[in-house]
This record gives C-alpha cells, structure tokens and sequence, in this order.
C-alpha cells in the first residue's frame, strides 16, 4: 500500500494482531473492506490482498475482530446498495438485446423486466404494492396517504391557476 491511498470507503479501527509480513496488517485490513464494498466478493478482495479466504474468515471470528466484522458487513451492506442501483436501473432502462440479420447486428431493443419491476415495487413501496394488496376485495380504495396529499398539492395548484388567469397577484408582479 503506498503513501497516496485514499482515505477507507468504510472507516474502522483494523485489528490489531501479531506482526508478520504475510498477516493480516492494518493496511491489508482497510484495503480488504475497500475491495469488499467495490465488489461484494470476498474471495476478490482477499486475492487483490494477497490473503486467503479462510484467513478473512478467522479474522473476522476472533472475539478481538468485531471492528473488522462490523465493517465487513458495513461493506457487503455498501454493495448491496450499488447492487439495488443497478436493478433499479435495469428496470427504469431495461437491457439491451442485440438484434442479427445474417450474422450480423442490425439493431437492438431494450428488454424490461416485469417481474423485477414488480418485485422492486413490492419491497420499495410496500404501503402501495406489498403482499397485503392481494388480501384486498375488489373494490377497495387503493390510494395511499401520499396520493392524498398529491391530489391536495395538484387541487391546490389548479385552483391557484383559476384564480390567476390574468397573471399573477398585483403583490407578486415585479415592478419595472
């Protein structure tokens, strides 16, 4: 590790074990965790380290290793969420799928992913799609608070328009 590295993506104190030149030094600890959150692979970090898998994992079990666990999981946690992203994007986006005449690509069409829409949905805004939603009878209301207060906002702006055909309030005209 040289003088230049970047200060840690997950801040944490390293523990502190026996020195060697082979084991687990403070610098190896911060750039494992900063591997870890870029790439949510344990085994990734430990090669770019220089360490093996079985050694995180005894590191991360010593009683003396709970910072090291904590920010173990800060980091999976910190991936998970450039994972949810990515799927968010995926579904707002879709993929591209490549399209061939004669062995050769003549175009592309996006693939949108129903299911991973839907799941997003489901999880992200359970008051408006989660599992309780199939419980409902037919005829149930389905808006939530926050369309209420939509509806009160848009009810509020389109009577604001009404009033104010001819412009603005003479107190909110600029003067020239």
């Amino acid at each position: 590790m040289d003088a230049s590295h970047k200060e840690p993506t997950i801040s944490f104190v390293p523990v502190h074990v026996s020195s060697r030149h082979d084991g687990w030094t403070a610098e190896r600890q911060i750039a494992f965790i900063e591997t870890l959150a870029e790439t949510a692979c344990v085994e990734e970090a430990c090669r770019r380290v220089g360490m093996s898998d079985s050694a995180a994992y005894r590191l991360r079990r010593r009683p003396c290793g709970a910072a090291f666990r904590e920010a173990w999981d800060a980091a999976l946690d910190y991936a998970l969420h450039r994972l949810e992203q990515a799927a968010l994007s995926r579904a707002l986006n879709g993929v591209p799928r490549p399209i061939f005449y004669k062995g050769e690509q003549v175009g592309e069409w996006r693939e949108y992913d129903e299911r991973l829409t839907l799941f997003l949905l489901n999880n992200r805004r359970r008051a408006r799609f989660g599992k309780w939603m199939r419980q409902l009878p037919d005829d149930a209301p389905l808006q939530s608070d926050e369309d209420t207060e939509l509806d009160g906002h848009l009810d509020r702006i389109e009577f604001q328009a009404e009033c104010f055909q001819d412009g603005p309030p003479p107190s909110s005209r600029v003067e020239e």
